[in-house]
Formats: structure tokens, C-alpha cells, sequence
């Protein structure tokens, strides 16, 4: 199993489409039983690499036509407290303490190439945070934020109502159902892998995602070595708190959610479980710029 797909799909993650039931698109619109109006669901990526902001007008102006918009957690709203709090390592415990010495000093070396700092100073880090922290180190950062964020901030200059559809503590819970033993087997994997083999398995990633391909994503997804509960926690358990809430918002505005596009896809995900409820929903096609 190679490592670099798991934390590519818990972290760019928790991002992706798992489905073959899917016509092609990221975005789909929600409508039917008790919507008066539309509403819509966009399948982000967390990463700042331009190829992912290419969408051609129809999905900013899908934006711009509704009267709010959501998020997985409103970013800009977060208490940073809290944030804080959430990533780092229970009292008495260190990353030097949960590493044998030899594993740490390889960590150290590879924390200072990737990003220019002493692993020393990132101790009491969580190791899932500090794996995310180097795995998005070596992405490119073509934008100046990740596509969520960046919907957020067009959504705030043109006035939008803001919401998150789930609560940052929802998703502290999920990852923290990853015993620390498996995030240290994930970090050390993100420190030993080929360079090369990690660029690799971005860009066959985000070429899957650009090409609406769900058979190729599907595959990505499958090859992981996460245990099932932690991948119900992850996936399963927050799409229906996400469910509930974007259809309350959805039956008081018309909504733009922008969520992971792993939410979306397969049996357990919003479209199946909005299509459960009667809801009718359908991909908008849309095409990237060249």
C-alpha cells in the first residue's frame, strides 16, 4: 500500500468523489420536495494548485445567483483557540517520546528540507497535522488560498450569508479516531517516500479529478490501508450531519455548498442520501478553461 495516497485522501481529502454512478461534474444542483428554489453542491479540492480554479463561468455564476453560501466549516469564523487546542499532542506526550531516536533525527532532516524549521519547534504536534503540513508543503501554491477558501471569499465580496454545514469539533472527532501509533506508521511514510513516486501520485490524482474521472478516483480511494472505522468517521457519519444541515439551509435560501468531493460520491454520500430523501438532483455541466 503506498502511504502517499492515504494521506493524500484524508487531507486533499477528504476530497474526493468516490462513484461510477455519477454523470461528469463537481457540481450539481438540488431541487424538488420541499425547495422552493434550487440549490447546489460543488466537490472541492483543499490545494492551491491552479489547474483546479480553471472552471469556466458557470460555477461562479451558479455562485453568484445564490443568496448563500456554505462550507464544510466556515473558515473565517473559527475559534482559533480551539484550532490551536485541537492540534497538538494530549499532555506528556511528544512526537521524540512516540519516535524511536533514529526515526525522529530522519523526521528532523526532513522537516527542515520541506519546511525550513527543526521538528524540535513542532514537538507536540499531532502527527496527522504535521504529515498534512509536509504533504501540502510540497503542492503548488499557484493561488493564494485553496479553492474552498477562495469560494468563501468570493462569497463574502458579493455579500453572500455564510454558513458552515458541519462544526469544526466534528471533524477534530473524526480524525482523531485515527489511533496515534497509525498517524506516526503515516508520518514516517510521508518522509520516506521517493519523491518522485509523491509527485506521481499527485498529478495521477488531480488529473482524475480535473477529467471527472470517478473510476480513477474510486481506485485511489480503495487503495488505503485506513481502518473502516476511522473511514466511517471520516466520510459516513459527518455527510449526515452535513446533510441536515444543508437542507434546513436549503429550505430558507438558495444555497452554494461547496464540500470535500468525498462527501459526495457513493452510497453514504450527499447525493445519494439527498436522492434518498426525494430530493432530485442532477450534474451541472461545466468545462475547464484551457
Amino acid at each position: 500500500m503506498n502511504l502517499t495516497k492515504t494521506i493524500l485522501l484524508t487531507w486533499c481529502i477528504v476530497l474526493l468523489a468516490v462513484t461510477t454512478a455519477f454523470s461528469q461534474s463537481l457540481m450539481w444542483k438540488v431541487s424538488g420536495k420541499s425547495l422552493k428554489k434550487p440549490s447546489y453542491l460543488y466537490g472541492t479540492i483543499h490545494i492551491q494548485d491552479q489547474r483546479v480554479f480553471n472552471f469556466d463561468s458557470t460555477v461562479l455564476l451558479t455562485l453568484a445567483s445564490c443568496e448563500a453560501f456554505a462550507m464544510e466549516v466556515l473558515m473565517d469564523e473559527l475559534d482559533m483557540k480551539l484550532v490551536k487546542e485541537s492540534m497538538y499532542l494530549p499532555k506528556g506526550k511528544t512526537l521524540s517520546g512516540l519516535l524511536p531516536k533514529e526515526d525522529f533525527a530522519r523526521l528532523d532532516s526532513f522537516c527542515k528540507a520541506r519546511l525550513g524549521t527543526s521538528v524540535i519547534f513542532l514537538n507536540t504536534l499531532k502527527p496527522m497535522f504535521l504529515s498534512s503540513a509536509l504533504e501540502q508543503a510540497a503542492m503548488p501554491t499557484d493561488q493564494e488560498m485553496a479553492l474552498d477558501l477562495y469560494f468563501l471569499q468570493v462569497a463574502r465580496d458579493l455579500g453572500k450569508l455564510c454558513f458552515g454545514v458541519e462544526d469544526y469539533a466534528e471533524q477534530i472527532k473524526a480524525l482523531d479516531a485515527l489511533p496515534l501509533d497509525q498517524q506516526i506508521d503515516m508520518l514516517m511514510k510521508v518522509v520516506d517516500e521517493p519523491a518522485d513516486e509523491s509527485e506521481k501520485m499527485y498529478d495521477s490524482l488531480l488529473q482524475a479529478y480535473l477529467a471527472f474521472d470517478f473510476d480513477e478516483m474510486m481506485r485511489f480511494f480503495a487503495d488505503t490501508s485506513l481502518p473502516g472505522e476511522f473511514s466511517t468517521m471520516l466520510l459516513d457519519k459527518r455527510n449526515m450531519v452535513m446533510l441536515k444541515k444543508f437542507v434546513s439551509l436549503s429550505k430558507t435560501h438558495t444555497l452554494f455548498c461547496a464540500v470535500g468531493a468525498a462527501h459526495l460520491g457513493g452510497d453514504k454520500g450527499l447525493i445519494a442520501l439527498l436522492r434518498k430523501k426525494g430530493y432530485t438532483v442532477e450534474p451541472v455541466v461545466f468545462d475547464w478553461k484551457k
